[in-house]
């Protein structure tokens, strides 16, 4: 399902969320004054989502450095979106009194990732993350498993298109964590056991 404006006129920001249906699939964004239907993710966006929340939860658990989360509405400088996988550093992280991640994000997140699924558009999520790094996002992500490339967005500067050799470095949220390109495209390749795959 490709992004698309709904013929929602006149709806503020904070009307829509009051609606009901954004928590519902599928999933609506609000962008620019527009409700937008979010694209729906592939066996492949998945992968890659869950791959890069991994990284930040194998690197942030121990110290107890932030929470990583796919699909997770932020709502921030007029917009509410649904990265396909975020950080947020431990201060920027709204807990309730049981300890419990609120509900409502009202900031940007600090890692903001995007990848492309079929028949969406990527001049639309290049904007996305260009308003996301100028509203308090530090490092924006954006892939397309087809073409097998990533830019790398940060405050301030044109996106990054990285080398096939190249590497995304989540410096300063989460220094030390360096993840490949090529380990990044390594995702999409499961291995799955099959049964009656090992009998003779």
């Amino acid at each position: 399902m490709s992004t698309a404006p709904r013929q929602d006129a006149g709806v503020s920001l904070e009307e829509f969320l009051r609606m009901p249906e954004i928590e519902e699939a599928p999933y609506l964004e609000y962008i620019d004054g527009r409700i937008e239907v979010k694209a729906m993710p592939t066996p492949k966006h998945a992968l890659i989502a869950r791959g890069f929340a991994r990284c930040f939860d194998l690197r942030a658990e121990p110290e107890g450095l932030g929470l990583a989360s796919i699909e997770v509405r932020h709502t921030f400088a007029g917009r509410s979106i649904l990265p396909d996988a975020s950080f947020l550093l431990a201060e920027n992280v709204d807990l309730d009194p049981n300890g419990t991640p609120a509900d409502l994000v009202p900031r940007a997140p600090d890692i903001h990732v995007e990848v492309i699924s079929p028949d969406q558009s990527v001049p639309a999520t290049h904007r996305k993350l260009l308003h996301s790094t100028s509203h308090g996002c530090t490092l924006g992500i954006l892939v397309h498993p087809i073409m097998k490339t990533i830019d790398v967005y940060r405050p301030g500067r044109p996106p990054e298109r990285l080398n096939d050799d190249g590497a995304i470095d989540f410096a300063p949220v989460l220094p030390g964590l360096v993840v490949p390109v090529a380990v990044v495209f390594s995702w999409l390749v499961v291995r799955l056991r099959r049964p009656g795959a090992d009998r003779a």
